[in-house]
């Protein structure tokens, strides 16, 4: 029995090199976890350099320069807020559709705590673009024929969010209200 086992043994280990094994995993590029591994590699590497160039391209968004300064007078700050809090003033802004690079007539109402008009000394009003400090500016305000109110012509030059702080000043009393405002396209 010996003999025919060994036999066996021989015929067997002859036979099989000669077979083909139902999937051939010797070689990497042709097994799908290695091929998946890979892709999710290059997605991941892909995603990581774009992201990077990005941050490297866009600005950070720091629209004070100085922010050290700025905390330091935050008790001043602090104290501003609350004497025009006493003031009592009553400001509104009136927006029209916004619309890139149009010109836009915005009007401003001051009131004072007793509901009467205020003829103010100055007018401004500060826009901001959150993204980039380049796009930001100043737009005074005129007065109108009506007693406190006040218009200003102004073009917005790109699209998106900006954020405004309107400024009004009688004597050496200020008061001021702040937004945000979305422009759309020009289309």
């Amino acid at each position: 029995m010996t003999s025919t086992n060994a036999a066996d043994t021989t015929q067997a280990a002859q036979t099989t090199p000669s077979q083909k094994p139902a999937k051939d995993w010797s070689k990497p590029w042709k097994n799908p976890f290695i091929i998946l591994w890979l892709a999710i590699l290059v997605t991941v590497l892909a995603v990581n350099f774009f992201m990077v160039s990005m941050a490297i391209v866009t600005n950070p968004g720091l629209v004070n320069s100085n922010p050290y300064k700025h905390g330091v007078n935050y008790d001043k700050i602090i104290e501003a807020r609350k004497a025009q809090a006493l003031l009592g003033w009553q400001l509104s802004v009136t927006w029209p559709e916004v619309k890139e690079g149009q010109k836009a007539t915005l009007t401003l109402k001051a009131m004072d705590k007793a509901g009467m008009p205020l003829v103010a000394n100055h007018v401004e009003m500060y826009l901001y673009r959150p993204s980039d400090i380049k796009e930001d500016f100043v737009s005074r305000f005129k007065p109108t024929a009506e007693a406190g109110v006040y218009t200003a012509d102004m073009t917005l030059s790109k699209r998106g969010r900006w954020d405004w702080i309107a400024e009004v000043q009688v004597g050496e009393d200020k008061s001021s209200i702040a937004g945000e405002l979305f422009v759309a396209d020009p289309q």
